[in-house]
């Protein structure tokens, strides 16, 4: 009984995270997508820093760009973060 329990919300988080769709809101630096109810948050133009609460990638270290672009990608509601600037 317990385990069907959970099995049904589990079935519940899953399907609401992928049915909620997708938004894109344009900022005064850029522009912010954010997919499958936060999932993945893409901004443009964003030179923020991050949070102290993620895994922080350089793009510009492992990738070599001299021109940043300020493209910051958030994955698993902002458990990795991948930065250009």
């Amino acid at each position: 009984m317990k385990s069907k329990t959970l099995l049904v919300l589990a079935t519940c988080a899953v399907v609401a995270s992928l049915s909620s769709g997708c938004s894109t809101q344009k900022t005064r630096t850029g522009r912010n997508s954010s997919f499958l109810g936060g999932l993945f948050v893409y901004n443009t133009g964003s030179y923020q820093p991050v949070t102290p609460h993620t895994i922080d990638l350089d793009g510009t270290q492992f990738l070599g760009r001299v021109n940043p672009s300020g493209t910051q990608v958030s994955a698993l509601w902002g458990t990795v973060t991948l930065h250009d600037y």
